[in-house]
């Protein structure tokens, strides 16, 4: 195993990524990088290339010219780097598929929104890509469904989760003195934060919360703030913006509990991080957020978009010391059980290793 070399290719200032790697490299896999984002060579201590990928706003003249910059040099970058396998974190935009399909030994991650938003050119062309790899992942069953929407012919596609460690993400010593609940997720419409300030005056009507803890950052960063004032909940809210996910376990151990509102989610991996701190989670019944929280047992789960289902879940747990103790003990067991993160490099380990028989 430690002779095999592996490329990934994904968004190189993604945590997640960078995880991978670095996970992979201490199981003694030889790793490099093709980055489609701006990545930090700190990030990395493996050989590390990028290409310009198409953003928002460019005119067709200019996202040709950067595709091929950038998605149609990949296969001369790949055979320059010799790997035995090569791997795709998230789909790309679907005139990359034609150049991706002259990488051999090609292994496809699905993270989310690059398959759950579907359109004509996906359909059209994400097909013959998933056909042409050796293997494809996904990080949750619903995920995986939504990916074997796009197959022509069926195909075994594995769930390899987002892991935990379970070594920095711990529950604090002793609950907060106070009443504390919190999320941290882009501030972005699919993920309901505007849903979560709708709950908070009927919670702080009900019970003395202390402090709701909004990180993150986004485009409706200044329209949340606005609306968190006309609805006179502003006074025990905090903004601290992006977090570091470094940062992350000591921002979960000062919570109560942990608020997913999502109107869509393709895994959860917040919540599972927040579960491994033994928080229970109030999240809603939407994507792949049932298969990481379970209903009665590490969390309760709402309809999605509805702020009075919300408020009532909060309000229920946050006067229950004893059963939030309860959820979050066996929030914390679940995680272990089923999402540790040595466990996650297992399975890509096994992904590679039939591959590679193939």
């Amino acid at each position: 195993m430690s002779s095999w070399r592996v490329c990934i290719i994904g968004a190189g200032d993604n945590v997640h990524v960078q995880r991978w790697v670095h996970g992979l490299a201490a199981r003694g896999l030889q790793m490099s990088v093709i980055s489609t984002t701006p990545a930090p060579a700190p990030a990395y201590a493996v050989p590390l290339l990028s290409i310009p990928t198409a953003r928002a706003g460019m005119t067709p003249a200019a996202r040709l010219a950067t595709l091929l910059r950038g998605w149609a040099r990949v296969p001369a970058l790949v055979r320059t780097l010799h790997p035995d396998l090569v791997h795709l974190h998230a789909l790309p935009l679907p005139a990359a598929t034609l150049f991706l399909r002259r990488v051999p030994r090609l292994i496809i991650s699905a993270w989310g929104s690059d398959v759950v938003q579907r359109d004509a050119r996906k359909a059209r062309l994400y097909p013959a890509l998933l056909a042409h790899a050796s293997a494809v992942t996904a990080t949750s069953h619903y995920l995986a469904q939504v990916t074997a929407g796009y197959l022509r012919r069926p195909r075994p596609i594995e769930v390899v989760p987002f892991g935990v460690d379970l070594h920095r993400f711990t529950p604090a010593p002793q609950a907060p003195a106070t009443l504390r609940i919190g999320t941290l997720r882009h501030l972005e419409p699919n993920y309901g934060i505007d849903v979560l300030l709708d709950a908070l005056p009927a919670v702080l009507r009900a019970l003395p919360l202390e402090r709701c803890v909004i990180a993150g950052d986004g485009s409706l960063r200044d329209m949340l703030q606005l609306r968190a004032v006309a609805l006179g909940v502003n006074t025990v809210l905090v903004w601290p913006g992006r977090v570091p996910h470094p940062a992350v376990p000591d921002l979960l151990r000062g919570l109560s509990l942990f608020v997913n509102p999502s109107r869509a989610e393709a895994f959860g991996v917040a919540a599972l991080e927040a579960q491994a701190c033994g928080l229970p989670v109030v999240a809603t019944r939407v994507g792949g957020l049932p298969e990481v929280v379970r209903d009665g047992i590490t969390g309760v789960l709402v309809p999605p978009g509805d702020p009075q289902a919300l408020a009532a879940a909060l309000i229920e747990l946050l006067r229950d010391p004893a059963r939030r103790a309860t959820l979050g003990q066996a929030a914390r067991a679940w995680v272990a059980e089923r999402y540790d993160w040595q466990h996650s490099l297992d399975q890509m380990l096994a992904v590679y290793r039939q591959a590679l028989e193939r």
